[in-house]
């Protein structure tokens, strides 16, 4: 099972791979409503979250690739399916790939860097899906078919906050990390 959405960011490779190094995606108000009420607790928005590897820890995704200016995978094992996501917090990079727990269920998350030109990028990501046993498949078919469509638009949110900042960047304007906007220029 997968997953994949993609955008047209106006800004070189290495301006939009320095912004997904430096994203919080707790920024995002969607993404903090959408995981409030999966766990059923409210979830504040970071004060200082010093990038991506950072906002990873202990949550129990583990970076397993990066590649600058080209890719970002993440890793996640669980049973997402539960309640409480079900994650398996002490899985390593290194063991991911041969991780296997019979019920549980294994998702990739990458983010892929494609330059169309030195000032146009397409940024686009894919979330594929490995369940281990027929129960977990079940269970994660039932789950990602109520899910999945709010998972898009985590992933999608996510998209549009990497374009606005990148750009900006590119543009050379400041961010404003509350409510990132794109940056507007007049053709001479």
């Amino acid at each position: 099972m997968s997953a994949d959405y993609g955008i047209r960011i106006n800004a070189a490779a290495s301006v939009v791979y320095e912004c997904l190094l430096r994203a919080d995606f707790n920024e995002l108000w969607v993404v903090r409503l959408l995981m409030s009420l999966r766990t059923g607790r409210r979830i504040p928005r970071n004060q200082n979250s010093g990038g991506l590897r950072r906002c990873l820890q202990g949550t129990g995704f583990v970076l397993l690739a990066d590649v600058p200016e080209k890719e970002i995978v993440l890793g996640v094992a669980g049973k997402f399916w539960r309640f409480d996501g079900g994650r398996c917090l002490d899985l390593a990079p290194g063991g991911f790939t041969e991780s296997s727990r019979p019920g549980y269920a294994k998702a990739v998350w990458d983010f892929r860097l494609n330059p169309e030109s030195s000032r146009s990028t397409v940024l686009s990501t894919e979330t594929r899906i490995q369940c281990f046993g027929a129960e977990a498949l079940r269970k994660f078919r039932a789950y990602w078919s109520f899910v999945g469509p709010f998972s898009g638009l985590i992933r999608k949110a996510i998209l549009k906050q990497a374009k606005a900042k990148a750009e900006s960047a590119q543009a050379g304007a400041p961010q404003n990390q509350a409510n990132p906007q794109p940056a507007t220029t007049a053709n001479p």
